[in-house]
């Protein structure tokens, strides 16, 4: 049996020991809650915007580059840019919302096959990723008005259809882009690319790769960071918000009427297969799932880029069922 002494000194350092991971947990949930709403990525995109804009300059006659008003709920400058093959208002439009981190020149390649299809292009800046404005973002809350904005600014500049819209996304961006179809009647098609349920599960598994610390030791930091942002945006939004709970993609499903593909790779270490299979449940009739051997989206190891014949043939025959070009 051990002495009353050497027990109150386990019970000592037990004690000190959960103090100091109580601590520790708070202190970092105080840096790391910033991570979570910056539009930082775990690594910095190498696409470029110059480069978008000569190859939709080359590929079609209309190719702007212009900038739109934000959510009047925390008013910036967006930026985004719209190509067309000619004769805009006859012609369906795509949307492409990259993820966090990301840039809309990431991609070319996708919107010049939909230019080659016949479709109008739209590719904004989400909020907080240059050139466009704001310094947080917040997965679909606001960015689906973002996204309401841009799509107004097109139809009054090229007379677009807002009733004939689809949507490719990519990673944090399947969330937005699943938002703002939830609100937009006129989103008949959504290819989602790399999507997650569980934010609260995906807001802990992402500081652990950002951090390289095993995930069941973010438990405490992860739910105090995510805590923090959102207080952090109420604050920037205005008391008139009241407390904001974390967007649920699920939910935004279970809105649509827009017809899904849901495209996730098995290799995918941002976010693995486990944090798709909720959204894989709650799919609306008529959805289609590609399980692909994959990793993540707009990275080396996509699908587009170990299956391209595929995946460009699954890609037209989406988007021409269910967003046909009549012109």
């Amino acid at each position: 049996m051990p002495s009353r002494k050497a027990l109150r000194r386990s019970l000592a350092a037990l004690l000190y020991g959960g103090v100091s991971y109580l601590g520790g947990s708070w202190l970092a949930a105080r840096s790391l809650s910033r991570r979570l709403v910056s539009a930082q990525g775990l690594k910095p995109a190498t696409a470029r915007r110059e480069d978008l804009m000569a190859a939709l300059s080359l590929a079609v006659p209309v190719a702007e580059d212009f900038r739109h008003a934000g959510s009047p709920r925390h008013p910036v400058l967006l930026a985004a840019i719209f190509a067309s093959p000619g004769d805009a208002a006859a012609r369906p439009t795509l949307l492409f919302t990259h993820g966090k981190g990301g840039n809309a020149a990431e991609w070319q390649p996708d919107a010049l096959r939909a230019l080659g299809a016949g479709y109008n292009v739209l590719l904004p800046e989400l909020r907080g990723h240059a050139p466009s404005g704001g310094t947080f973002v917040t997965y679909g809350l606001l960015e689906k008005e973002d996204l309401a904005n841009a799509v107004a600014w097109v139809r009054n500049r090229f007379g677009i259809d807002p009733g004939r819209l689809g949507v490719h996304s990519c990673s944090a961006g399947s969330a937005i882009a699943l938002e703002f179809a939830a609100h937009a009647p006129g989103v008949r098609a959504l290819w989602l690319e790399s999507p997650f349920a569980e934010p609260a599960a995906m807001a802990r598994h992402y500081l652990s790769r950002a951090t390289g610390l095993p995930g069941p030791l973010l438990h405490l930091t992860s739910r105090w960071a995510v805590r923090r942002a959102l207080d952090r945006i109420r604050r920037d939004l205005g008391p008139s918000e009241g407390r904001l709970q974390i967007l649920d993609p699920e939910r935004a499903l279970s809105l649509l009427s827009a017809r899904v593909l849901l495209v996730y790779g098995e290799k995918d270490r941002l976010v693995p297969p486990r944090f798709v299979r909720r959204l894989v449940q709650a799919l609306p009739p008529g959805s289609e799932v590609w399980r692909t051997p994959a990793g993540h989206c707009h990275h080396d190891d996509q699908t587009a880029n170990l299956l391209p014949a595929e995946y460009e043939r699954r890609w037209r025959d989406f988007f021409g069922r269910n967003l046909p070009v009549e012109v």
